[in-house]
């Protein structure tokens, strides 16, 4: 299996909080007083897709058939569903300038198209990176795919839509605003953030990429230092996976060097991710085998930061661990 796909198959969820809401307390329109809390609107089951600054918006007078808005911000930041569902479509291998249709009709480069309850649909466009396959089943606030510029774009975002039943457009900032949701502000369920790491950085998240690196066949030396050697290093992992080989350790090339993990796996990954738990405050031998003692930490690690603690270490565990 391509590591892509086992990444796929075994992308982690943020938990999420069952409460009971018998009223939200919401008016119409965007700006309502007294709007409930993001956790509150959480356990309501709908997310922010993304953060980012708002540009083109829903069927302007300049643009009457644009069904989405769209969110602006630097290419690799995270993109998560809006709401539990379905993968119903995708497309990949999309580039700058690609003029074929995505799932929807409209040149939005490589996208995906989640079905939800009661006949919702939600949209996202654009992306760089694609990271959930068709017919798999996603959670509120999973990773989904990472921001891009592919398709009918002059520059990194996301185009996003929501339909309601029998296909029926509506303003996704709107929609979201009266489940107490600001589109491209409030913090996403269970939103990653992956550092940016570079020359002269030291410690041990360094030294954390330098064990993914060898995990990942690069020859490099793990002492916790990012320097000439280290950024060739990375540049060498980027060139290998069709990255722009700059040297910088972004969200795209984290979510390139990481994989899936969980008990039974041993090696250098297992020691990159070893080395991270302890800097979270285990007590970890760092002898590359995912132990019991190991598992335990993570799913200790996973509960005190509201994700689902079930001892696997994927993309979000990943990065909310980094």
């Amino acid at each position: 299996m391509s590591d892509d796909l086992e990444t796929r198959r075994l992308l982690d969820t943020p938990a999420r909080r069952r409460t009971l809401l018998t009223a939200l307390g919401v008016g119409v329109g965007v700006g309502v007083v007294g709007m409930p809390s993001p956790a509150m609107a959480a356990a309501a089951g709908w997310s922010n897709p993304t953060l980012g600054t708002l540009t083109s918006g829903y069927k302007t007078p300049s643009r009457p058939t644009h069904t989405g808005w769209d969110v602006a911000n630097s290419q690799g930041t995270p993109v998560y569903a809006t709401a539990d569902g379905t993968v119903r479509d995708i497309k990949t291998n999309s580039y700058p300038g690609d003029t074929t249709s995505g799932p929807l009709p409209g040149r939005t480069g490589n996208s995906v198209h989640l079905n939800h309850a009661d006949s919702y649909f939600s949209y996202y466009g654009h992306l760089h990176r694609v990271l959930v396959s068709v017919g798999q089943r996603v959670s509120c606030g999973q990773l989904i795919g990472l921001m891009g510029n592919t398709g009918n774009s002059s520059g990194p975002h996301l185009h996003f839509e929501i339909h309601r039943p029998r296909l029926t457009s509506t303003d996704p900032r709107i929609f979201l605003a009266n489940r107490g949701i600001t589109l491209g502000a409030t913090a996403p369920v269970g939103s990653t953030g992956y550092p940016s790491v570079s020359q002269g950085a030291s410690g041990w998240v360094p030294r954390t990429i330098q064990y993914l690196l060898r995990a990942r066949g690069i020859s490099v030396v793990v002492d916790g230092v990012f320097g000439p050697a280290c950024t060739s290093a990375v540049k060498s992992f980027q060139t290998s996976r069709g990255l722009y080989a700059d040297g910088l350790v972004g969200p795209i090339t984290w979510t390139a060097l990481i994989l899936p993990l969980r008990e039974g796996n041993s090696g250098d990954l297992v020691r990159g991710l070893q080395t991270a738990l302890n800097a979270r405050g285990a007590d970890l031998l760092v002898d590359g085998s995912f132990g019991s003692v190991t598992a335990d930490a993570v799913r200790g690690f996973q509960s005190r930061n509201g994700l689902v603690a079930d001892g696997i270490v994927g993309p979000v565990t990943w990065s909310v661990l980094i």
